[in-house]
């Protein structure tokens, strides 16, 4: 049977999945993904304890690359409401903005476990990881070198330097290097940790018995850490911990993960983008009355359980979405311009920081009209900034470096005499 349209993957898969000769074989269908995919797939269909199987590694999620602009700037906006002191009040509806992060880990996990080929070899995925990440991070690091420090940040801390190239700079508990140079590359150091245990964590999650323990496990763990340590701890010991550090961190990470093994075992969400985004919407104002009713809005509901309150948001958000190109539906997160967007957002993330280190300093002297129009621009020149780092620094370098890798020698390939 030959599909021609994506839209008809899931019914084929469904068929698939019924017919009682599945009971015993697996059926290999070749489809031709049209359109948005444009490439020649495999979809391993399989019926057994966890239903049918697809090799999703090949089926492109557009959607979730243009989700990927909407966290970072999130995430730019949370911070111009922290250092843009005229307009910050203007900002309030951007509170929460941190919890971007959260959704770039648990996206993470999804995208690694959507694309990740089985017996593929470790070091190659390490080696792709770094040469993704590694050198837009050194090229803002040295950036940074020349951009005036925030209050809250480290700046230029020399001490820092071999921590933060290593990514091991939120493994240092009470230290400043956690901000040191681009402060926002603290997150970097928790991504390097889920690469390390990615392909172990692969092949240990993969029965679907363990993944309905974890769904579970996962959310009650964080959620009584959090409130233990919230009670017990001292205030600074319960903001590393729940915060930066990389090992608590992981479990939104691998939230991630089980979403996305549960949708290559077939399963699809009932409800849509549509959806999603209420109840996402639904979540945050939730997070303000609780700030109301707690502290009169003095300050926002504490981080530890802000990003805990988002996380089924913002599963829901990715499987719909990625629900969504499964099915070859075309929205506006699939349109050339928001995937772009998405595209530079690592460049975005990476580059705002500096761009509101250099602007801060005339915000702080100018009107509410003047810091409004001049927070405009460094939106602008970030997101410019950020597709000319992307273009001409972050690409060559991952392409370079992954080059390298396929030009040394394979040890299994050597012919001995």
């Amino acid at each position: 049977m030959v599909v021609t349209e994506p839209s008809q993957v899931p019914r084929l898969c469904r068929t698939l999945s019924s017919h009682p000769a599945l009971h015993r074989h697996v059926r290999t269908v070749r489809t031709f993904i049209s359109a948005s995919f444009g490439k020649l797939t495999t979809i391993k269909a399989c019926y057994g304890q966890g239903g049918y199987l697809m090799q999703a590694g090949t089926i492109q999620l557009p959607s979730l690359t243009g989700l990927r602009f909407f966290a970072a700037l999130a995430v730019v906006l949370y911070h111009m409401r922290l250092y843009f002191a005229p307009i910050g009040d203007g900002l309030v509806v951007f509170s929460y903005g941190f919890t971007g992060v959260s959704f770039f880990f648990i996206l993470s996990g999804f995208v690694l476990t959507w694309s990740h080929q089985e017996g593929a070899r470790p070091g190659k995925f390490y080696w792709n990881r770094f040469a993704r990440i590694w050198p837009l991070h050194v090229l803002t690091m040295v950036l940074a070198i020349f951009a005036p420090p925030l209050p809250a940040s480290s700046g230029t801390a020399w001490g820092a330097a071999p921590f933060v190239l290593t990514l091991t700079q939120a493994w240092i508990p009470g230290s400043p290097y956690l901000t040191a140079f681009n402060g926002v590359s603290w997150s970097l150091s928790c991504e390097a940790f889920f690469y390390l245990l990615f392909p172990a964590l692969s092949r240990r999650i993969g029965a679907s018995g363990r993944l309905r323990r974890l769904f579970v496990l996962v959310p009650v763990t964080l959620l009584a850490l959090a409130a233990g340590l919230s009670a017990a701890a001292s205030t600074s010991a319960a903001d590393y911990i729940l915060g930066p550090m990389p090992i608590y961190r992981l479990g939104e990470f691998v939230l991630g993960m089980c979403l996305a093994k549960t949708m290559t075992r077939g399963w699809r969400p009932r409800f849509n983008l549509l959806h999603a985004s209420v109840l996402l919407i639904l979540l945050t104002a939730g997070l303000f009355v609780a700030s109301i009713v707690s502290n009169g809005m003095a300050r926002p509901f504490p981080v530890l359980f802000a990003n805990l309150v988002m996380i089924p948001g913002f599963l829901m958000l990715i499987a719909a979405a990625a629900a969504s190109d499964i099915s070859g539906r075309m929205t506006l997160l699939t349109s050339r311009s928001l995937v772009q967007l998405g595209e530079w957002s690592y460049a975005l993330y990476l580059v705002h920081e500096l761009v509101i280190r250099v602007g801060r300093p005339i915000v702080l002297n100018t009107s509410v009209v003047g810091g409004i129009g001049l927070a405009s621009l460094a939106v602008v020149v970030s997101i410019l900034l950020s597709g000319v780092l992307h273009e001409f620094g972050e690409k060559p370098a991952e392409k370079w470096l992954r080059r390298r890798y396929l030009l040394r020698p394979d040890p299994q390939r050597v012919q001995h005499p």
